[in-house]
């Protein structure tokens, strides 16, 4: 997603969530997984489909608790492919931190979660794509037309607080092979390296979800987890084989689960 804007509209699309089925115990939050209806109803199980608080945590008597003690949490996905879309009436922008930019007016998606905490094998086609008025290619995909690498990275903190239901969660991707994309604008080599961070939803199933990334200037927010130091996850921009700049990528993307998902933070 280094490509500058594309490279935001991939990000995004990765961002549907990683959390491949696995079938012992939980890893350390966040993770991904389901918020399941079950027929048996305990004190022990949730209280609601979000899975954050459990039934014997609630006010009122242990009959009252128990009526809605029919939650369970599942870790990981079963169902684990997605897709993104660019948000109608929007377009996607890398720009770099001395000004030059780089716009596309549609972005499509595919990926899967991998894991618990991950997602890969995701490849983000944009379309429009151009810079001062010239068209921008990726080698071979037609004028405007932009191809990421294979996408992937893990969720993590982007804040901690207390209540832990309160965390923020994003998504960092990168290329799986190589730069994140590689394309001409009328004859001048782009290349787009390094990894963007984006805030996620979490502690609620969703089937599809608005993912946005955010910049301003050049510098994407956020560019770190909790515990990061800055810069840690930029995207950075080559023309004609310059030194690399870095950039940021802004764009709004509807992701669309196979099956519901919810990212958990406790």
């Amino acid at each position: 997603m280094r490509r500058t804007k594309i490279v935001g509209l991939c990000l995004v699309a990765v961002f549907a969530f990683t959390a491949f089925s696995v079938a012992s115990a939980s890893a350390a939050p966040p993770e991904f997984g389901r918020c399941l209806k079950q027929a048996t109803k305990s004190l022990s199980n949730y209280d609601s489909g979000k899975c954050i608080k459990f039934a014997s945590e609630d006010t009122g008597t242990e009959a009252e608790k128990l009526k809605k003690g029919n939650f369970q949490w599942f870790p990981g996905v079963v169902k684990t492919g997605f897709t993104t879309k660019m948000k109608e009436g929007t377009i996607a922008t890398l720009e770099t931190v001395g000004g030059t930019k780089i716009t596309c007016t549609g972005e499509t998606s595919k990926g899967e979660y991998t894991g618990l905490k991950t997602i890969g094998n995701m490849v983000a086609k944009f379309t429009g794509c151009e810079t001062s008025g010239f068209k921008c290619e990726s080698t071979g995909a037609g004028a405007g037309n932009i191809s990421t690498s294979p996408l992937g990275g893990p969720i993590g903190f982007e804040t901690e607080v207390i209540p832990p239901t309160k965390n923020h969660v994003a998504n960092e991707l990168h290329s799986e092979a190589g730069n994140v994309a590689e394309f001409t604008c009328v004859g001048i080599k782009v290349t787009v390296k390094g990894s963007v961070l984006h805030k996620i939803a979490a502690n609620a199933m969703k089937l599809t979800a608005t993912e946005k990334f955010t910049a301003s200037k050049g510098k994407q927010k956020p560019e770190h987890f909790a515990g990061g130091v800055a810069k840690e996850h930029i995207l950075e921009t080559s023309t004609n084989g310059g030194p690399f700049e870095q950039s940021g990528q802004t764009i709004t993307s509807i992701l669309t689960n196979e099956e519901k998902v919810e990212a958990r933070t406790i």
